[in-house]
């Protein structure tokens, strides 16, 4: 995703410049793990990042500019994982291929996932630049699934009255539901693998249609 070269100033970042607003930006992420974002002020992510509040103002306006930028991170890693789902989907291809793709989905949670949800839930509440963020980093994702839904759909394999648009919506949103709730998902007995298992199964089969 396209980074910013130029400061609030005006200016263009520099090596140093983009060393300062780096720092801003691992503050902020750092800061997510152990706060709400409600909780965070400029003065907390300047100190944590070892510039003056300033300094912060130079690259950013509000905290939640931080954010955005932070979603713009993990909207690029997880663009290769729309390639993952243009494999061949027929037999057991489709469990394979959909069990890499929940795997991926994990995983881009693991790493993101404070982000991941304030970029849910801002979106949900209608904050523009959420909304974007969100449509930005799964359009490939959405496109893929839609392309195979709709060759399943042209042969026969799901109602007529099924729209492959709106289901590739359903079955993205369905995998980031099962990534942010895993670990609750897990309580109890059930193993991590039986998690995976049954949400790859699911997506297999609202793709396919088999």
């Amino acid at each position: 995703m396209p980074t910013s070269t130029t400061n609030k100033l005006g200016h263009r970042i520099g090596a140093r410049g983009g060393r300062t607003r780096s720092s801003i930006l691992a503050a902020s992420r750092a800061l997510l793990d152990r706060k709400h974002l409600g909780e965070i002020r400029v003065a907390d992510v300047a100190a944590h990042a070892g510039v003056s509040a300033s300094n912060f103002y130079t690259y950013f306006k509000t905290v939640e500019e931080t954010i955005l930028a932070l979603c713009d991170i993990a909207a690029a890693d997880f663009q290769p994982l729309a390639a993952q789902l243009d494999g061949d989907w027929s037999g057991d291809g489709a469990f394979r291929i959909a069990r890499g793709y929940v795997v991926d989905v994990l995983l881009q949670w693991r790493e993101h996932g404070p982000v991941l949800r304030i970029e849910h839930m801002l979106a949900d509440q209608g904050e523009p630049g959420f909304v974007e963020s969100r449509i930005r980093r799964l359009r490939r994702v959405h496109l893929a699934l839609e392309r195979r839904i709709a060759r399943a759909h042209a042969t026969g394999y799901h109602a007529p009255g099924l729209d492959p648009r709106l289901t590739s919506y359903q079955v993205a949103s369905m995998v980031e539901s099962a990534a942010d709730g895993f670990e609750l998902l897990k309580r109890g007995d059930t193993p991590a693998d039986a998690v995976i298992d049954t949400t790859a199964h699911i997506v297999a089969k609202l793709v396919t249609g088999r």
